[in-house]
């Protein structure tokens, strides 16, 4: 074969080559987006932090109920006023916006005391969460609940709860979040209830 024949296969095969370069280039690059987190607006180091639409979450509680009922004073003398107290939470609800959730908040758990034994503790709050900076968020509610009364029967109790805490996103659409919180309800005829307790929530969005 002469080398003028050959020439003109070598100017077509370099297009071509530049060509193939291209699209393996441009194949590569979304695999190693893909390998870092994406948000809805693209990578964001910081995970994605869009919380509009539905989400569910899980969590567990543990703390301790202070008492301040003077049936408890009346009926037990020697009683301890601060009982360990631990519970399940269900959260449903939605975001407002990136930065803001609503929703409700279902509980249950159980309380164990000296004299008062082992009884249930449930309830149930309407939620917001405020998310201040990045992961760092407010929590407040408002409802009712089933609490332990002085008598050791349970007793039903409006208030509600403030917390504070930090939520992680795991992945793209899980976070966990870790939060300090305070319980607290009023039971008519016998006294507050005061709830201090150290939760984690895993949500989906």
């Amino acid at each position: 074969m002469s080398l003028a024949r050959c020439m003109p296969r070598a100017a077509m095969l370099r297009p071509l080559s530049l060509i193939a370069g291209l699209y393996v280039g441009a194949t590569a690059i979304p695999g190693r987006a893909e390998a870092s987190v994406v948000g809805r607006n693209g990578i964001e180091i910081e995970g994605p932090q869009d919380r509009r639409g539905f989400f569910i979450g899980a969590g567990i509680g543990f703390g301790a109920v202070f008492f301040n009922s003077p049936v408890l004073k009346d009926t037990y003398k020697d009683t301890s006023n601060v009982i360990p107290a631990g519970r399940l939470e269900l959260s449903l609800g939605g975001g407002v916006n990136k930065r803001v959730t609503l929703g409700a908040n279902l509980y249950l758990g159980m309380y164990t005391g000296k004299n008062l034994g082992t009884k249930p503790l449930m309830g149930g709050d309407v939620e917001g969460y405020f998310f201040v900076v990045k992961g760092l968020f407010i929590r407040t509610g408002l409802g009712a609940a089933g609490v332990p009364g002085g008598d050791g029967k349970i007793k039903f109790g409006v208030g509600g709860l403030l917390g504070l805490g930090y939520e992680f996103w795991l992945n793209q659409s899980a976070a966990l979040a870790v939060n300090v919180n305070y319980d607290l309800r009023a039971v008519p005829g016998d006294g507050m209830r005061h709830t201090p307790y150290l939760g984690l929530r895993f949500a989906w969005y």
